[in-house]
């Protein structure tokens, strides 16, 4: 059995770390590859050696050669499973199956929808391309949503449902590779995600500004990149919170910088089940975020962390004045977070769900 794993790209991201973990993980037991259909990304140095790496370079906008090339390239690599992940990809592999059939094609749904912006026309867009998605995903064997209410709003709009809708966790390796050793000096905030407006760090900076307030050596730190950066450093000086804020971009060493926190922070309009909050949790850290999306399914609310109401900066302030007053309870709420990372979202438990979801049609 050969596993061809299909992506826009292998930028930082989510989905893009999943993927990377899966192939991995699976390369071990299958021979795997990845292709990415609009580019490469700095992910791709994170793959081990064995995996078979490929872009499709897609132009933007529809291109209607690349299911023409995908197919192509499962059929001369000669690939039994294609495992697309994203809506960015959801079309293709099911237009290419046309052409040429895998034994087994897999789709990941990671999140929300595609956005598009305002307007009429973005609006029928958006109309038409939901409407291909629903008459494209009977071809798909499976479709795996990644937390409860993603398997909802699948079964809702695309209407799919069991058995080829199936629910598997997202997961990352739930072993330390970085010894967790707290400071007991300035505590520290942390956050992880790109800088855009579904992330909705403007309302993280606004509730960080509070507790800036009662706790003066307390300190934020941001890291990723995206479109909303000038906004957050500008708001970053109105709130006069220099020195005090540090958006790092993106970095290599996550791990030590999440071992040298103290509370980890997320305050999205949506989430699936994020990988920042898994890696936050192997780090024994404490979680503050929104209750949307996947969050709940990950963080168990006063156990391992504390949920808010989506765009309730009051409440996230509290949740993280609550944390900055009380070391013990910090400590064993990162406990509770590495203990369900352990038994419930680790990444071997994920590619064993997979693996036998890929040999179920094989051996049919």
């Amino acid at each position: 059995m050969k596993v061809l794993h299909v992506i826009e790209s292998l930028e930082f991201g989510g989905a893009e770390k999943v993927v990377v973990d899966l192939a991995n993980a699976l390369v071990a037991r299958v021979p795997v590859g990845i292709c990415c259909v609009k580019r490469l990304g700095e992910l791709r140095a994170a793959l081990d050696a064995r995996i078979a790496v490929y872009c499709l370079d897609k132009r933007e906008g529809n291109d209607f050669r690349l299911p023409r090339r995908l197919a192509r390239l499962a059929a001369d690599e000669g690939y039994d499973v294609v495992h697309s992940h994203a809506w960015g990809v959801f079309l293709e592999p099911a237009l290419a199956r046309t052409r040429v059939a895998p034994r087994r094609l897999v789709h990941t749904v990671h999140g929300q929808y595609l956005t598009y912006p305002p307007g009429r026309m973005s609006k029928l867009k958006r109309r038409f391309r939901r409407a291909l998605e629903r008459w494209l995903a009977p071809r798909y064997d499976a479709i795996v949503a990644v937390s409860g209410s993603v398997r909802d709003y699948v079964r809702r709009d695309l209407r799919i449902g069991e058995p080829r809708l199936v629910m598997i966790h997202n997961g990352v390796r739930a072993q330390e590779s970085v010894a967790v050793a707290r400071a007991d000096g300035a505590l520290t905030f942390i956050t992880v995600g790109r800088l855009a407006e579904v992330k909705n760090q403007v309302l993280m900076l606004e509730a960080f500004a509070r507790v800036a307030r009662e706790h003066a050596g307390a300190r934020l730190r941001i890291i990723g990149d995206g479109p909303e950066r000038g906004a957050l450093e500008a708001q970053v000086r109105r709130l006069g919170l220099d020195g005090r804020v540090e958006l790092l971009g993106f970095r290599g060493d996550i791990e030590a910088l999440l071992a040298e926190a103290h509370v980890f922070l997320m305050s999205s309009h949506y989430e699936g089940i994020s990988i920042a909050i898994l890696e936050a949790m192997r780090a024994r850290l404490p979680v503050v975020a929104s209750r949307v999306g996947g969050v709940p399914d990950t963080v168990a609310d006063g156990r391992s962390g504390i949920l808010f109401a989506d765009g309730d900066e009051e409440g996230m302030a509290e949740a993280m004045g609550r944390l900055a007053r009380s070391r013990s309870e910090r400590e064993s709420m990162g406990e509770e977070g590495f203990r369900r990372l352990r038994d419930e979202f680790s990444i071997e438990s994920t590619v064993d769900k997979y693996y036998d979801l890929y040999r179920a049609g094989i051996q049919a």
